[in-house]
């Protein structure tokens, strides 16, 4: 009952806040449900069906709740705004574009988080572009591009070793074959941030920031133990979700004794972790410093639930079975790897989800590529350069809703700016059709 509970809610919510992107997936949700009655004759059936699917989800959804307050309590501890005050200090603004995807790709290989990423270092480099009038658009595109640099490559990324799972590859074998495949579209990608910066022209406003800053918060390095903590658990890979948990207790327990100009009682507290971090309107940073909180994850945790529901209902009225029986074999490396793309495109589109995506497009493909001589390992990249790279170029899919409501951006905005993600499927293209006609 419990389970169902949370469908209505998640339902009621979507048409609660009159999301486009929650109504239409909610109505396509309800469609289905209703189609598939009549194949399993009873709503009980169906129902049950979804709620297999929907608890699939819990755990997503837990880590979406703590990642929303994670970046809260980093607010209330001040490690964020040291970040911010320290960032100001040091990066020439005409090379903050190239910077932020350099230092945004370097954290995510290190903790193998797309999302941790970007509700971290990457939620600075958008505080910080707003504090000194840059492009938002252009900073979180280079931040979502250094994000799903490591979600793809690195070997303690969760993407990167489901694929390994999936295709029954060695993970670190996996990493070395993307390593070689990056190196052409990372420097491609590099050279565009910096021709976007070359020649911005910045207000001059940085130092009554510092300034503002110093007198709003304790900016000491001790701060930054939170944000040390967190790399270093992911570093031994220890479980995100504890690792998380005390990362955010660390942050309360700073506040608490550090920020002397902030609220000191449990109210404030919880209100900040639930609704984010705000600074009084009269504030002149109140702007530029803020941002978190679960409830800006609730659209996030609603289209995991609905949208995992209804893949494995999806999945047993049989369609992705119909669908692998239609593909035929290839010979050539540049047409499976295509079709390959066209498979992680519809699949990433349907089930809103990275993961689904991944999943799905590796039981349509496996036999596929046994079928047409390639080996699994081949699969394996080519399912990293296409469905962990492509899902955060669909507006609604997960992949880029979640980085978009941590970042508070329009994921259509930061899509045309995120070109790592362009670059890299088109440089793999380009190779593999040199390969063919050499």
């Amino acid at each position: 009952m419990l389970h169902l509970f949370f469908i209505v809610i998640s339902i009621v919510y979507s048409f609660k806040t009159q999301s486009a992107l929650l109504i239409v997936l909610s109505m396509i949700f309800l469609g289905t449900l209703l189609f598939s009655i009549k194949r399993f004759e009873t709503l009980k059936k169906s129902l049950e069906i979804v709620i297999e699917g929907t608890k699939k989800s819990y755990l997503l959804v837990l880590i979406f709740a703590l990642l929303g307050a994670l970046s809260a309590s980093w607010f209330i501890s001040g490690t964020i705004p040291a970040l911010i005050y320290y960032g100001i200090k040091i990066i020439e603004p005409n090379y903050f574009y190239l910077f932020s995807f350099l230092i945004t790709s370097l954290f995510s290989f290190l903790i193998g988080s797309s999302f941790g990423t970007v509700g971290t270092i990457g939620l600075v480099m958008v505080s910080l572009a707003r504090g000194i009038g840059l492009d938002l658009y252009i900073v979180a595109g280079s931040v979502i591009s250094g994000a799903y640099f490591g979600d793809r490559g690195s070997p303690m990324s969760s993407s990167a070793n489901f694929v390994s799972i999936l295709t029954q590859t060695n993970i670190y074998d996996n990493v070395r074959r993307m390593f070689r495949t990056c190196i052409i579209p990372y420097l491609i990608t590099l050279g565009v941030y910096y021709y976007f910066g070359k020649d911005i022209d910045v207000r001059f406003i940085e130092n009554d920031i510092l300034v503002l800053l110093e007198q709003n918060f304790y900016l000491k390095f001790l701060v930054f133990i939170p944000l040390v903590y967190l790399i270093i658990m992911c570093l031994l890979k220890k479980n995100i979700k504890y690792t998380i948990f005390i990362s955010i207790l660390l942050s309360l327990i700073l506040g608490w004794f550090l920020q002397e100009n902030r609220d000191r009682n449990i109210l404030y507290i919880f209100e900040t972790l639930i609704y984010g971090f705000k600074l009084p309107v009269e504030n002149e940073l109140s702007n530029i410093v803020k941002g978190g909180g679960i409830f800006s994850m609730g659209t996030a945790m609603v289209m995991a639930l609905l949208s995992c529901g209804l893949v494995n209902l999806v999945d047993k009225l049989g369609a992705l079975k119909i669908f692998s029986e239609r593909i035929g074999s290839f010979k050539n490396e540049c047409k499976i790897y295509l079709y390959t793309i066209f498979v992680a495109i519809i699949t990433a589109a349907a089930s809103s989800s990275q993961s689904t995506s991944i999943l799905l497009t590796s039981q349509i493909m496996k036999d596929i590529y046994q079928k047409s001589g390639f080996s699994n390992e081949e699969l394996a990249l080519d399912i990293e350069n296409s469905c962990v790279i492509l899902s955060p170029l669909i507006p609604w899919n997960i992949a880029i809703a979640v980085p978009a409501l941590m970042l508070d951006i329009p994921a259509y905005k930061i899509i045309p700016y995120s070109l790592y993600l362009y670059i890299l499927p088109l440089t793999v293209i380009v190779l593999k059709l040199k390969n063919k006609y050499t």
